[in-house]
């Protein structure tokens, strides 16, 4: 855990710098698309591996509240510059007490878990009754997932650290932490490389070799 964290603390500085680009942006906007459609509109609840801060800033409104959790202390300093409330702390023992949040989310994150099941099952107990998690998670089966996969091979590349989850492997992950899957969303349909276009969101069965998908989870014994 702590070479991943300092692989993240070393790209603090330029970790926005791709979401600058024309590409960059359009997967920007289309991930922030679904997880607009799955959190709920007001609460308050916490982005785990918030990293920047870049999507907490975009989530948080009048009505919904965002912590950013983090265990890199120069991801932490970002985004606390923006001003956002933040806590340097990891998903396997989340500086919180017991049914406290509205709602939790990932953004590619579960990839870089060393015991996401350990760390799934400490995020539930988090949420208060009927409260969701959210995971936002690359495709491993996308034109996304095997460039990322490739990346991977690359001395120096984030994505060395990585795991990578099919949408069936990763609903399994969760239902075996103890979660009920209630609704998947796909998004991010252009390849890398292409041109971007007007963000979309598909159900599985409309486009399964997009790019990222969105779990949207709920404790079952709730």
């Amino acid at each position: 855990m702590e070479e991943i964290i300092r692989a993240f603390s070393r790209a603090a500085e330029t970790y926005e710098d791709w979401y600058r680009t024309p590409l960059g942006e359009y997967v920007l906007r289309s991930e922030l698309k679904g997880l607009e459609a799955l959190l709920p509109e007001s609460g308050f609840g916490a982005e785990i591996g918030s990293g920047t801060g870049i999507f907490a800033e975009r989530l948080t409104t009048e009505d919904r509240k965002v912590l950013c959790v983090d265990p890199s202390a120069e991801m932490v300093s970002q985004s606390t510059g923006r001003s956002l409330p933040t806590l340097l702390g990891v998903a396997e023992k989340p500086p919180l007490k017991p049914h406290v949040l509205d709602f939790v989310y990932l953004v590619t994150v579960l990839e870089f878990l060393v015991d996401p099941m350990g760390a799934l099952s400490s995020l539930g107990t988090l949420l208060k009754s009927k409260a969701p998690l959210v995971a936002l998670v690359i495709n491993k089966e996308s034109p996304w997932g095997r460039a990322y996969l490739d990346s991977s091979r690359k001395e120096g590349s984030l994505f060395r650290h990585a795991r990578f989850y099919t949408l069936k492997e990763c609903m399994k992950l969760l239902m075996n932490v103890g979660y009920k899957v209630v609704s998947t969303l796909m998004t991010v349909n252009v390849s890398p490389g292409g041109v971007p276009e007007e963000p979309k969101l598909y159900t599985p069965e409309e486009r399964r070799d997009a790019g990222v998908f969105l779990l949207k989870s709920v404790p079952a014994n709730d």
